[in-house]
């Protein structure tokens, strides 16, 4: 065998343990982190909290009796199904951006961009097959509300650890009929090229949603001095002997950045989230299964 080929058996076999050690941490943080949001939703569960279903409607063959909401029906002439907006779909396909830029991480966080968004992907999903809803990953055939479903998305989660896909590629890939998308990385490509990516995909979903996942330091630049900044290119370098003088730039520039990719979601009618790497896993997943189950996110007074 040529030190090429030996190479790159080499690095297949590492990438093949990284992945393997990496799969129970990341499944019991997810567990964890759906174990916290459970646990708070059955604590809030008290009269006079609002309507936690979207809507009704009657019910028609088909749907489950266990959906049946009695205290409607016994108010109306007929029988009334209590529907969650998810519950419209058939699916619910899950895409986790794993390329380079994703393995940020500033010195005052825990965990990179990466680490976060893994957990965050799994841990939704988790809750979605707890709330009877068929699941999948981005790319695979396989879609179920069974452990099978989870550990195939959890596979996925960490075989590509070497990616440099920015986005969700449509040419790959065409979504089940009435599924609804959920993509979580950081978005921070061109906004023409996010613009194009989500008109793709918005004529084949249902509903999505977006999950920004951003280290603190790429939104604030607290860093003073020179620093260099390097994409995901090596060679795409940029010195800046004080970055103090285009911190205000900066932060305007992503801020508008980030407002504009909020404003996309809008216009193709799904849901936007923001999530802080210096912020709870625990906490964001909640918002996010509040903003999915509820319509809103939790206010400051109902945030343990």
């Amino acid at each position: 065998m040529s030190d090429k080929n030996e190479h790159h058996s080499y690095t297949l076999r590492s990438q093949s343990q990284e992945a393997a050690e990496s799969l129970p941490a990341l499944r019991a943080a997810a567990e964890n982190a759906v174990a916290s949001v459970l646990h708070g939703e059955h604590a809030q569960s008290k009269p006079g909290t609002g309507e936690k279903f979207w809507q009704y409607r009657e019910y028609v063959q088909g749907d489950r009796p266990q959906d049946i909401d009695w205290r409607q029906t016994a108010k109306n002439q007929a029988v009334f199904i209590k529907q969650k907006e998810w519950q419209t779909t058939q699916s619910v396909i899950f895409w986790c951006c794993q390329n380079t830029s994703m393995r940020f991480q500033s010195p005052k966080t825990k965990i990179n961009k990466l680490g976060h968004a893994r957990i965050l992907t799994l841990a939704i999903a988790i809750l979605m097959t707890k709330a009877g809803e068929l699941v999948g990953s981005f790319g695979s055939r396989k879609v179920g509300r069974s452990q099978n479903a989870i550990e195939d998305l959890e596979l996925k989660l960490t075989e590509d650890i070497r990616s440099y896909e920015t986005l969700p590629d449509p040419q790959l890939y065409t979504l089940p009929q009435h599924a609804s998308f959920i993509q979580i990385g950081d978005f921070l490509e061109p906004l023409d090229m996010i613009e194009d990516n989500f008109k793709q995909f918005s004529g084949q979903t249902s509903g999505g949603l977006i999950v920004q996942v951003l280290d603190p330091a790429e939104l604030d630049l607290p860093y003073e001095g020179r620093i260099l900044f390097q994409g995901m290119n090596r060679n795409d370098k940029q010195q800046i002997d004080n970055v103090a003088s285009i911190r205000k730039a900066y932060r305007e520039r992503i801020e508008a950045h980030n407002r504009s990719l909020q404003q996309l979601c809008k216009e193709h009618g799904w849901h936007f989230f923001q999530h802080r790497t210096d912020a709870h896993i625990e906490e964001t997943l909640a918002n996010i299964w509040s903003l999915l189950t509820f319509g809103q996110t939790l206010t400051e007074g109902e945030k343990k």
